[in-house]
């Protein structure tokens, strides 16, 4: 017969004072394969008059119930700890053989038949505390019980991929909106020199009217400010030179208090420039994309972003930017879904800059419906949480021929059927234009070049001054005035260092001249603007080729690449607008690794017109549901396995 251990205790919290503010008490716990992180819990005010729990467990694994009115009956216990399993990853049986059980308002006195129905579930000991504050209420789920105090399970994950630069929790205390570095490591042993990363549990997150996201996981891209760490932009000059930040972003803290969750710091290109992997990669190493064989290129700049989102499940979002393409190259890359905004859809306060004209933060997610729930987060409010489009559906889909058709005749058959689908979706055909025809035959007087030469500087001068004014001048200088020599960089960035500062004031001007001509030209000629959010007309573009990139690659020197030239990836940034890019099935390649037959990502983006964020990102939701399983089949083969952890 199981004897049923009863340590009869009231939780104490964890507090800290004055004299200890700053000490942090936390530890590994390995239960079987897998490792956790003890995290001290924040102090609820106001305290919980207690006394001390059973100093002599350590690092117990224990489950928190709440009992508010009458005990659970043996099957609702069943269905609660099954309701944990399924929801959770950090909880596992592990956790049930301690209960601490939690009483709301009153005392109660377990009957046999209450201790009976927890012994039949596996419980080995039971300890108590008595809440009268519904303020101190702690959410049910995984905790540890450790010389008296009570802690909550972290689950700690390995960066096998490399997207992180640093795993974070939040401090202790600061009512969640600062951050420190984890200080502990795991599977060394089987993952050597990868970070581990802790999430909590998702069953301390509770969904309200104000905090809609509570629970939903989150990291952000090296170039994004959180408060209580450094912002290094994949640069360790950056780094060593400049103090923690005192606040997050305008765009952390608005996810902050609509209750996501963020648990590290992801890799870029150094200061979010043109880098290729492993070459280009200097001051650190590049991520790895999962896709295919495992080495191809994970793109960039938001090459961590991507490459963290593409790889684990356990992760439910990233954050990064795109200035000309940052975000959307490294989506196609990594079969994964990602939108470059409108212009000025959300704040860029608190990043390290490229451009106020071209700056934009996006994010990104596995599937349709994700992405979707992400955007609302990011650029909705409450008149577009469930916002019924007028038409509800675009009544133009524009098909550019300067683009299409692609010559990787396993691609293109993939992008027809899809465009296919998307024609009935829409209930209309594609619409045939060339852009450069377009422009010849609308173009304003005086405007006699092709629309590639016509703009082939635009970037390249309205952006590369703001880069060297706003970023590497500054940054020069202090380092040198600092350090007493130069700041050591990769070599893409050397090269721009040299480059962006003979871009003239004059340069500068005209590039944002021509960027409003692009602008007026486009919504006069190519797409109509946007109706209360609402975009009439769709344009759809390859974002892939069939062609294998690998990280490999080496080459004689820089890309030496300043954005001349008007390519795809132009139209949107140049028009201010939405593009979501996304996975639309794979391709069939041969690995020079691994000699096998490995599948590529073919991805294609939908563009709409400023200000349609939300509309477009409910469009491609809308567009997934209604494909039959065998394309919603093609895409899921792209989401990450199961953890083996």
């Amino acid at each position: 017969m199981l004897l049923l251990k009863i340590a009869l205790a009231v939780l104490p919290v964890i507090g800290y004072g004055h004299g200890v503010a700053n000490k942090i008490v936390s530890s590994v716990v390995r239960l079987g394969d897998v490792a956790y992180y003890m995290h001290p819990i924040q102090s609820p005010k106001p305290q919980i008059d207690s006394s001390t729990l059973d100093s002599r467990l350590i690092a117990e694994p224990c489950t928190i119930l709440t009992i508010k009115g009458d005990f659970p009956t043996l099957e609702e216990l069943r269905t609660t700890i099954a309701e944990f399993k399924s929801k959770d990853d950090v909880w596992s049986s592990d956790f049930a053989q301690c209960i601490v059980v939690q009483m709301i308002w009153r005392r109660h006195v377990l009957t046999n038949d209450e201790m009976n129905a927890l012994r039949n579930l596996g419980v080995r000991s039971i300890n108590f505390f008595y809440n009268t504050q519904s303020e101190a209420e702690l959410p049910q789920g995984p905790y540890f019980l450790h010389h008296g105090q009570i802690y909550q399970a972290y689950r700690l994950y390995p960066d096998t991929s490399g997207a992180f630069i640093v795993s974070i929790v939040s401090t202790v205390p600061d009512d969640g909106d600062g951050f420190r570095s984890l200080d502990v490591s795991a599977y060394g042993e089987q993952h050597p020199s990868t970070l581990s990363v802790a999430v909590p549990s998702r069953l301390y997150h509770t969904k309200t009217k104000e905090r809609p996201y509570a629970g939903l996981r989150i990291a952000i891209k090296d170039i994004i400010d959180l408060k209580g760490l450094k912002t290094g932009a994949s640069s360790r000059a950056y780094t060593e030179l400049y103090p923690v930040k005192e606040a997050n972003s305008g765009t952390v803290q608005r996810l902050i208090e609509l209750g996501f969750v963020f648990v590290g710091k992801l890799k870029t290109t150094q200061f979010a420039d043109s880098e290729w992997p492993t070459c280009d990669w200097i001051d650190y190493h590049g991520p790895f994309n999962p896709r295919g064989d495992g080495y191809l290129t994970p793109s960039g700049s938001s090459a961590g972003s991507a490459s963290a989102v593409a790889s684990y499940t356990w992760l439910d979002f990233s954050l990064g930017t795109d200035t000309l393409g940052s975000i959307r190259a490294p989506a196609a890359a990594q079969a994964i879904f990602s939108m470059r905004p409108t212009l000025g859809a959300t704040s860029v306060t608190g990043m390290v800059p490229y451009s106020p004209n071209w700056d934009t933060i996006a994010g990104f997610a596995r599937t349709a419906a994700e992405y979707k729930t992400l955007a609302q987060a990011l650029y909705g409010s409450k008149d577009t949480d469930n916002k019924i489009y007028k038409a509800c559906k675009p009544t133009k889909l524009i098909y550019p021929t300067d683009y299409w058709q692609v010559d990787d005749e396993a691609s293109q058959q993939a992008f027809e059927s899809f465009i296919t689908r998307i024609e009935n979706f829409l209930g209309v055909k594609r619409t045939e234009i060339s852009i450069a025809d377009m422009w010849k035959e609308t173009r304003p007087e005086g405007a006699d070049e092709s629309i590639a030469k016509y703009f082939h500087y635009v970037f390249d001068w309205s952006a590369n001054r703001d880069q060297w004014t706003g970023l590497f001048q500054p940054f020069i200088e202090d380092f040198t005035q600092k350090m007493g020599k130069a700041p050591v960089l990769n070599p893409q960035i050397r090269f721009k260092v040299g480059y962006t500062q003979t871009v003239t004031a004059e340069q500068k001007a005209e590039g944002d001249r021509l960027l409003k001509i692009y602008h007026h030209w486009f919504y006069e000629h190519i797409m109509p603007p946007t109706d209360d959010g609402y975009s009439s007309s769709i344009m759809i573009l390859p974002w892939t080729n069939g062609e294998p990139n690998y990280r490999d690659t080496y080459k004689e020197g820089p890309q030496a690449f300043t954005g001349q030239g008007f390519f795809f990836y132009n139209i949107g940034p140049y028009a201010q607008c939405p593009e979501l890019v996304f996975p639309i099935g794979t391709t069939p390649y041969t690995s020079k690794f691994t000699g096998e037959v490995e599948q590529l990502p073919a991805a294609v983006g939908l563009l709409a017109a400023k200000g349609s964020d939300i509309m477009l990102a409910d469009l491609v939701s809308k567009i997934f549901d209604h494909m039959d399983p065998e394309i919603n089949m093609q895409v899921s083969e792209q989401v990450p396995l199961e953890d083996e952890l």
